[in-house]
């Protein structure tokens, strides 16, 4: 009896609930019209209005955000700044009710970093979720991918990543992956740490055969750029080529890539290679 009548209070508040959000838009007619889609009482407040029942209320908002995202998207609608607001608000109102709702972060990954253009605004709510789904690598995952490939920070990327590689369930992918984005984000010894921890910890073969070439290429790449960094302490200045390097004896050898590709040096003293250290794919 008890619940029940917690339950009918529950939906009387949500009848006051938008009743009261339209009201307060009609007397505020500038936001009203910035803001069509209506207005998302704060968190503080839609948790006195949820009566213990957050998670329910939390189902219920984030039914109201696909809702209205999906009708804007089969009417063919362009989303404009309030719509974006109203998305990025609601969202984070959802995941303050329930912060461990795993889809709100999916959706802020699929509309406010790809649609709205703000990997920014996603990965705030994506940092808010690893706070409460610990073992979940996707979070950290979408984060590090967020500023790759939209930020271009292949340092935040490669920590992100890496940490993704450890939560149960991560895909061995990522195991390399991580390493790639430190050594290109210029954190080459970060890269080489992580994969000698991966390696000792792998016990399946082809990760193992696979994380192991790649070690090695990271190794040697390390080697030449250590061997810059000398040949820069001594002359005060980097070398001008390869040749150079080899000439002054400070490397006696240029080594081979595992992957088959051509060492590249850059202006800032970094080593890279034309192979990307990736496999090429077979030839057909």
């Amino acid at each position: 009896m008890r619940r029940l009548l917690t339950f009918l209070i529950f939906l009387v508040a949500i009848g006051v609930y938008f009743p009261l959000c339209q009201g307060m838009w009609k007397s505020r007619e500038q936001s009203r019209a910035n803001t069509p889609t209506g207005y998302m009482i704060p968190s503080k407040f839609s948790r006195i209005l949820a009566l213990g029942n957050q998670g329910l209320l939390s189902d219920f908002l984030f039914l109201k955000i696909a809702t209205h995202v999906g009708t804007k998207v089969g009417m063919e609608q362009p989303f404009g700044e309030g719509d974006w607001r109203f998305v990025a608000s609601g969202l984070n109102v959802v995941t303050d009710l329930d912060p461990y709702f795993v889809d709100p972060y999916f959706l802020a990954e699929g509309l406010l970093a790809w649609d709205a253009g703000q990997p920014e605004l996603a990965n705030q709510l994506l940092a808010k979720g690893t706070n409460y789904r610990r073992n979940d690598w996707r979070l950290p995952f979408f984060i590090g991918f967020n500023n790759f490939y939209f930020l271009k920070d292949y340092e935040t990327a490669s920590g992100f990543i890496m940490a993704a590689s450890q939560l149960p369930g991560s895909p061995d992918y990522l195991k390399t992956l991580g390493a790639r984005l430190a050594y290109y984000g210029g954190k080459s010894k970060t890269a080489l740490l992580f994969l000698q921890e991966m390696l000792a910890e792998t016990d399946d073969p082809l990760l193992r055969q696979r994380l192991a070439k790649r070690l090695r290429a990271l190794e040697l790449a390390v080697m030449i750029e250590e061997a810059i960094g000398k040949f820069r302490a001594r002359e005060n200045r980097p070398p001008k080529s390869m040749d150079e390097l080899l000439s002054s004896g400070y490397l006696h050898a240029l080594p081979l890539d595992p992957y088959g590709g051509d060492w590249i040096m850059s202006k800032d003293g970094r080593v890279f290679s034309s192979s990307r250290f990736a496999d090429a794919p077979p030839s057909k």
